[in-house]
């Protein structure tokens, strides 16, 4: 992947700084309220990060890549935050340090969050970085740095290359679903 950096600093609570809590309680009510998915993920991207920074979601462009410094995703392991960086067009975290949860929660969604020591002091705002997940390659493109990380295993990759588990899981029953049709005659 090749997007351009959003440098964020200091620490990133998870109900506080990327996606308030207020957002949480909404997406939890929404599914009776009858809200669709995809109204679920505007209301997420109006609100992701812009205690922050009030422009953030403004900023954005599909597929940019978030670079945070110390303690990204830091808080509760609630999972809307991760909701709302993919819904706001975050493709990649870059950080120093995340809280497991978080990490977890971005994977969970296809969202790829990476942790390479000092990168925060390598990148700014606007550079463009290339990704290589599968080689843990990063690129710098705008400073002509090329940094090493350590690589996701092969099951991860899967999942994020299926836009998450959850869609991973989804596709996975339809196959099957559609295996078994055709093994019956009825597809």
């Amino acid at each position: 992947m090749r997007a351009q950096a959003h440098c964020v600093d200091g620490v990133l609570d998870v109900d506080w700084d990327i996606s308030p809590i207020e957002d949480m309680f909404f997406v939890r009510d929404a599914a009776a309220e009858r809200t669709s998915y995809d109204e679920q993920l505007k209301k997420l991207a109006e609100h992701c990060l812009t205690r922050v920074d009030p422009e953030f979601p403004l900023k954005v462009q599909p597929g940019d890549i978030l670079v945070g410094n110390r303690g990204v995703g830091w808080g509760h392991g609630h999972d809307h935050a991760a909701l709302a960086l993919k819904a706001v067009g975050i493709g990649a975290i870059l950080c120093e340090t995340t809280g497991v949860n978080f990490k977890r929660n971005c994977i969970n969604h296809g969202l790829p969050l990476i942790e390479i020591p000092a990168i925060f002091s390598k990148v700014n705002t606007g550079d463009t970085l290339e990704i290589d997940l599968d080689t843990g390659t990063l690129r710098n493109i705008s400073r002509g740095l090329v940094q090493q990380f350590v690589t996701y295993p092969e099951f991860i990759l899967k999942i994020l290359d299926a836009g998450g588990i959850y869609r991973q899981m989804r596709n996975e029953i339809e196959s099957k679903n559609i295996t078994a049709r055709q093994r019956e005659g009825t597809l």
